[in-house]
Order: C-alpha cells, then sequence, then structure tokens
C-alpha cells in the first residue's frame, strides 16, 4: 500500500500543528528549498525564493500554532487530531467531554520501528527503507524523526510491500538541527556528505492510540471501604477505580464511563460496593481526522493577522500578509466585536469558527 501524500493530520506529536510547514511554504507559492533555508540551484526559478532563516520559519510556526489554538476555542474541538489526558469532569451517566469530535477512548502511545534508519540521498526525495510489521491501516501512525530527539521530520510518501517500508522525504526538509540555524546564503544543496548539513539516519516510530488506559473513577476523602454501610470510610485521601469509556455520540462528546478492568486485550466491567463516585478522569483522543480547505484558510489568515511583520521574501508572500494584516476604515458593530481582532485576516477566521462552533445542548 501506498500513503501519498503523506497526511498532515497523521502527525500527533505534541505541540504539532495542523498546517505543517511545507504545507505553509506551498500555500504562499514558496519555493519549499528556500524556505527551509537550503541555497538549491532550481531556487532562481521561482519568483519566491529568498533564502528563510530559522527565526523566520520559527515566527510563522508559532503564529501558525496561535491561529490554530484561538480557533480551536472557539468551535469547541481540535483541528487535528490530538490526546487529552487526565480530563477532570463531574461524574454523571452520560457525560460530556471537554472536547468534541471524539475519535476514541485513551493515551497516547509511542514504540520504536527503527532508530537510526540510514538515509539514501542518491535521489531527491531520499528513501528510508525499513522493516515492519504494520499494516496498511497503520502507514498513518508512522512519525519520522531526526535522530535521538522529538523533532518531528515530514515525509511525503509511505509505501509498505513485503514487510518493509518505504519513506520518501524531500532532501531539504532533512536539515540537521545544528546546520538550521542558517545564514541567508543557505545551507549547500549538493553537500549530502556525512559531515554536511543533511541527515544521514532518522528515527522512525509508530505513535497510536493505546486504548488500555481509559479513564478513573474518583472518591475524594474515601478509602473504598464498604464497612461503613453503602457509603466508603471517610479518608484524607481518595479512592479510585479503573473505567472504561464508550463513546455514544462522536460529534458531541457524549459518553458512558462504567468500573471496568483491561486485560488480554479487552475490557470488562467490574462492580464494587463502593457509592457513586464524585468524578472521573478521562483519556482520549479527538479532533477533526482530516483538515479542510476552510479551517485551513483560517488558519493561515489568522496567523498572518497576528504577525507583527511580514514574514520573508517576494512580492506574493508580502501580498497574503497585507491582505490578513488590512484593517479597513469603516467597521460594522459586529466586526468591533470579533474577538480575534479588527484585521481582515482575523475576521475571516472568525467567521469561518462562529459557523463551526459545535453546540452542546443541555438540561437545567
Amino acid at each position: 500500500m501506498t500513503l501519498c501524500p503523506y497526511p498532515s493530520t497523521a502527525n500527533l506529536v505534541a505541540e504539532a500543528s495542523a498546517i505543517k510547514l511545507p504545507r505553509y511554504a506551498a500555500i504562499i507559492g514558496y519555493r519549499e528549498c528556500a524556505f527551509f533555508g537550503v541555497n538549491h540551484p532550481a531556487n532562481v526559478t521561482y519568483a519566491c525564493r529568498t533564502i528563510w532563516t530559522k527565526p523566520q520559519r520559527d515566527m510563522v510556526a508559532k503564529y501558525l500554532a496561535e491561529a490554530q489554538e484561538e480557533i480551536e476555542q472557539q468551535t469547541g474541538y481540535p483541528l487535528m487530531p490530538r490526546w487529552f489526558t487526565d480530563e477532570v469532569q463531574a461524574y454523571k451517566f452520560p457525560l460530556h467531554t471537554r472536547w468534541s469530535k471524539v475519535i476514541a477512548a485513551g493515551v497516547r502511545a509511542i514504540s520504536d520501528i527503527q532508530l537510526g534508519a540510514a538515509v539514501d540521498h542518491t535521489n531527491d526525495p531520499a528513501e528510508v527503507i525499513v522493516a515492519t510489521t504494520l499494516t496498511s491501516d497503520q502507514l498513518d501512525e508512522v512519525h519520522i524523526y531526526h535522530p535521538g530527539s522529538g523533532v518531528e521530520i515530514w515525509p511525503s510518501c509511505l509505501t509498505l510491500a513485503g514487510g518493509f517500508l518505504t519513506i520518501a522525504i524531500p532532501r531539504c526538509r532533512m536539515v540537521t538541527e545544528a546546520a538550521s540555524d542558517n545564514d541567508e546564503t543557505g545551507v549547500d544543496y549538493s553537500d549530502t556528505t556525512a559531515a554536511g548539513p543533511f541527515e544521514q539516519t532518522v528515527d522512525v516510530k509508530r505513535v497510536y492510540n493505546d486504548t488500555s488506559t481509559q479513564a478513573v473513577m474518583v472518591w475524594p476523602h474515601s478509602n473504598g471501604s464498604c464497612s461503613c454501610g453503602s457509603v466508603s470510610c471517610p479518608s484524607c485521601s481518595e479512592y479510585t477505580k479503573t473505567a472504561c469509556m464508550y463513546v455514544r455520540k462522536p460529534e458531541i462528546g457524549t459518553i458512558d464511563v462504567l468500573p471496568a478492568t483491561y486485560s488480554g486485550g479487552s475490557w470488562s466491567v467490574t462492580y464494587g460496593c463502593a457509592s457513586k463516585p464524585k468524578l472521573v478522569r478521562l483519556n482520549y483522543y479527538a479532533g477533526l481526522e482530516t483538515l479542510t480547505r476552510q479551517a485551513e484558510d483560517a488558519i493561515v489568515r489568522l496567523a498572518h493577522a497576528k504577525m507583527p511583520e511580514e514574514p520573508c521574501g517576494c512580492q506574493q508572500a508580502l501580498r497574503l500578509w497585507k491582505r490578513d494584516a488590512h484593517i479597513p476604515e469603516v467597521l460594522s458593530r459586529e466586526r468591533l466585536n470579533c474577538s480575534f481582532g479588527l484585521n481582515d485576516g482575523a475576521w475571516i477566521a472568525w467567521r469561518f469558527a462562529k459557523a463551526m462552533t459545535i453546540v452542546r445542548g443541555s438540561v437545567l
């Protein structure tokens, strides 16, 4: 099976943004190598080819992340799937998670596929080939990292055949961390030697949802004893019980939590004599599984609106930033109350976020 292009929403590490830097470069029409600080001979064929520096890339990453977070706070769900751990809720049956669009109960887990896998720079994209027992439906759980770090590298294609995984990674995305703080002349694209600016090995890992940890029921000030009748004896600590989660309505995050134990790959419901729990701690995975074009546009335009100065480069990139940073001379009352800001980019993002907000009813 082949997964091309590798989906940006599959990169699920903490701090990962829905819009990866290669995608941002494509959106603003920028030569990817120039964007990542690489002096490539073909840069001259692009209108947008000024070499970016690390502070410029870091600024873009910062505001893309900020914009995404602001939109998510309004919509009530993550714009890309991610895990939430030990979310505390008052116990009731059923209950609602803090974030909507629940995909599954569980926690984030990581396993090594191969550390220090060799990179073949003969062609561009470069290739990494590793043996694996993964199945085709687990391809979007594959992640590639700079060796010995948690910094991710974005591949362009994954192919699984005969127990071997072939990973295609454009060379310019593999600048080593040591060489990433480039000057305005950029690093040399042709230098693929061991001492050069590109990774010679990468770490290949699997990031997946572990369903063996789902929820915990909590009885504050209780020792779990049944000797006090139907209510557990008072304590200065708490009594807890493992629990499983059943997702009733993923779209609005409606779930049931039942006392249970996990063994042999499955959950079994268990009951004891303790009273009804007061709290539950939830672990789950939620968010948009596919980033829509509208969501992508909203994130980029709000990020531009938040940037104090143009990100870099050519007239095309500058024009996009000016478009989103512009504030009209006359503003409507609704526009003045836009919580994202007065810029055009903020207004576009706000309208998207309001339209996509999940509204959950309640009974008083």
